[in-house]
């Protein structure tokens, strides 16, 4: 794509077929689905940009939670990691794993970043988990969430 051009959804659909996704127009986007894991990703343009979603709780999942707390701590724990992504949260919806991608990006490159965030929202799993039952991990988890060995910081 141009810098200036529109989003082509034609041409993320077909970058997402050929990689091996299964792909069906929605609303104003596109769904992208693994065949494997029948886990999904939508694909909105807002403006010249491109919003990539998984979503990791709906709401039914949130309603389990007494408090939401331990896990609004535990998303901006992993946030600061700097993990290639955003959470985004919605009443209606529930929580989303995000990333934005800029005017200009090329189809091609889509895949690398579903499977970016695939990997995020697996990796996070068991950790966002215990976070919905009221457990906020410590550092050494969200290593372990990464297989990341534990620094050893100076005091």
């Amino acid at each position: 794509m141009a810098d200036d051009a529109p989003i082509a959804l034609h041409d993320i659909a077909e970058a997402c077929r050929e990689a091996g996704y299964v792909v069906a127009a929605i609303d104003r986007g596109l769904e992208v689905s693994g065949a494997e894991d029948g886990g999904a990703f939508y694909l909105f343009p807002e403006g010249d940009w491109l919003q990539v979603r998984c979503q990791v709780f709906d709401p039914a999942d949130l309603d389990q939670a007494r408090s939401l707390d331990a896990l609004f701590e535990t998303i901006a724990r992993a946030q600061f990691r700097l993990i290639g992504c955003r959470f985004g949260f919605d009443v209606l919806t529930g929580l989303w794993l995000v990333a934005d991608l800029y005017p200009g990006f090329e189809p091609e490159r889509l895949p690398a970043v579903l499977e970016q965030l695939a990997f995020v929202w697996s990796s996070l799993g068991e950790v966002l988990d215990a976070a919905l039952k009221g457990t906020v991990v410590d550092e050494i988890a969200l290593d372990a969430a990464f297989e990341l060995e534990p620094d050893e910081r100076p005091n």
